[in-house]
């Protein structure tokens, strides 16, 4: 019985305080993170939402601040929703929500209605809550709007058999990208010279992959020569052939091309079910959208009612109950595990809680996906990954510019999981994945514990993005929020235990990352991980179909 460790400490101590010392001191394998996959994600969920708790609590005392007259003190999410709103797409938001576009729901008129009423109701979003407020930004801004050449794109300008040395000129430090006869090169421009004829003249250093950059070494220097009448390039001297180009951000380069590549969105067979674990999906009709609307609206069902769960199918945590203001409206709860199933694994591996090292996933091979999560099969819903891919790719192309510091992104990153995973939407599996992954193999997150050197559970690779200090709130609230609990005669089990195990991952965490800081200062000097290289493949064919569509990106 799972349970068995919860049941026999409550009936052996009747007072909360005796109950939650008597659970601080147990070692029962049953509160171990790490051994049960339905435990783990209790675990996980109520980390996320202690995690909610205190950055809700911080965000209105910074409102009162504000209202007071004090100088604002920015939080991570906010930073990125400024920013993101203040970016300027070349190609205008026009699409609607997903679910009433032709690929979405296929409504019939009924719920026509009440979709636009949700669609609206998203852009509502109370000022004191920061989990909707940030919701708002992701969904309209990086969501719907991730499209090839779209908002996140940001190409600055056109590189063709037209264009002046003057106007490349004002794209030094920037990055161009040229396609020449099925090869792709890119460099970040040093110089640009005009030999008096108009010829165009271009010095720039080759940029990491994962491109073949025409077999140029990363780091070496590069000429492109143009000739104004023929508009013919030569690269280093050689005849390019056929070739068109563009000037990007480096923020581009780095966020958008290395992050996917680094989750393999762009090797062949990525979109097939098997690669993504994806199982065959629903209909996504009225009748899916009142049966999901029948399963929120039913508060007479403990275990499936909206106002009292997480979500159709997903582990069970009481936010009420543990005194918590979480808050997950139904628009941001449409569906999803009754839309999206898991690919069948014929033979699940032994259960293994760890996220897999960076260094040693090949994402060349097309099944990359599918074999990193045979060992949880149960806690990927449909591999439905891509929501934290997108927040990292636009974070890590706004640190490029300049507009986000990396403590910004991480602390971007620590509230879009939480939020997710406390949501419903997704596992924290699920979302810290392709995370670490793309750690592996880009910038600026290569540098952080995220680029993790051994195998890690995600809660404990998703605490290495919360700041120390409010790890210390969460072990705090999720303490109180455990003695509260115990106060009730009969207390859910399943929420003790999810609230001791985060008691007790956090003590954890910090004893370890404690060990760790005095390990260095005594000189032992341990090694971090190096920067892993994720395996990418070199065929041009699967560059050329690298766009990722919003089709691509299911939720």
């Amino acid at each position: 019985m799972q349970d068995a460790a919860v049941a026999r400490i409550l009936a052996q101590h009747q007072t909360p305080a005796e109950r939650l010392a008597a659970l601080e001191r147990s070692q029962e394998p049953e509160f171990a993170y790490g051994r049960h996959p339905g435990s783990d994600e209790a675990a996980e969920i109520a980390g996320a939402a202690s995690y909610l708790q205190v950055m809700k609590r911080s965000w209105r005392a910074e409102l009162a601040s504000r209202d007071a007259g004090n100088p604002e003190r920015r939080p991570g999410w906010e930073a990125f929703q400024r920013e993101m709103d203040a970016f300027v797409p070349e190609v205008e938001r026009t699409q609607p929500v997903w679910f009433l576009q032709a690929d979405g729901y296929q409504v019939t008129g009924t719920n026509r209605d009440e979709l636009n009423a949700i669609a609206a109701a998203r852009e509502r979003a109370p000022r004191d809550d920061p989990q909707q407020q940030l919701g708002i930004t992701y969904q309209r801004d990086t969501m719907y709007a991730m499209l090839p050449d779209g908002a996140i794109s940001r190409h600055t300008g056109t590189f063709d058999a037209g264009t002046t040395a003057s106007a490349a000129a004002g794209w030094v430090d920037h990055v161009v990208r040229v396609h020449a006869d099925a090869d792709e090169l890119r460099m970040r421009v040093t110089g640009v010279a005009d030999d008096g004829a108009g010829n165009l003249t271009m010095h720039g250093t080759v940029l990491e992959g994962p491109v073949g950059n025409r077999g140029l070494a990363v780091g070496s220097t590069v000429e492109l020569q143009k000739n104004r009448s023929t508009g013919l390039l030569t690269i280093g001297g050689e005849d390019a052939g056929d070739w068109n180009a563009s000037f990007e951000t480096f923020g581009y380069h780095q966020g958008r091309t290395r992050v996917n590549e680094g989750v393999g969105m762009q090797v062949a067979g990525a979109g097939t079910p098997e690669a993504r674990n994806r199982g065959p999906r629903l209909a996504v009709d009225d009748v899916l959208f009142e049966r999901i609307r029948d399963t929120y609206n039913n508060v007479e069902d403990p275990e499936r009612g909206y106002a009292r769960t997480l979500g159709p199918t997903r582990t069970r945590l009481n936010f009420n109950e543990a005194g918590w203001d979480v808050n997950v409206p139904p628009y941001r709860r449409l569906g999803g595990d009754a839309m999206f199933t898991e690919a069948e694994h014929p033979e699940p591996a032994p259960y293994d809680a760890n996220l897999p090292v960076p260094g040693t996933v090949d994402v060349s091979n097309p099944n990359w996906y599918y074999d990193a999560t045979n060992s949880m099969p149960d806690r990927f819903v449909g591999g439905r990954s891509s929501s934290s891919t997108l927040y990292m790719t636009a974070a890590t192309m706004l640190v490029h510019e300049d507009r986000l510091e990396l403590d910004e992104a991480k602390d971007l990153m620590a509230f879009a999981v939480a939020d997710m995973v406390a949501s419903g939407e997704h596992s924290m599996p699920e979302c810290m994945t392709p995370v670490v992954l793309a750690a592996g193999s880009s910038e600026p997150w290569k540098e952080t514990p995220l680029n993790i050197s051994k195998e890690t559970p995600p809660l404990t690779a998703w605490m290495h993005l919360v700041s120390p200090e409010t790890r210390n709130e969460m072990r705090t609230e999720a303490r109180a929020a455990l003695q509260q609990v115990l106060e009730n005669p009969a207390p859910d089990p399943q929420v003790v235990k999810g609230l001791t195990m985060v008691v007790k991952a956090t003590n954890d965490f910090e004893r370890n990352s404690n060990e760790l800081t005095k390990a260095m200062s005594a000189g032992l000097n341990p090694t971090p991980a190096a920067a892993q290289r994720v395996a990418a493949t070199a065929d041009p064919r699967v560059r050329a179909a690298a766009a990722v569509r919003e089709s691509d990106l299911d939720r």
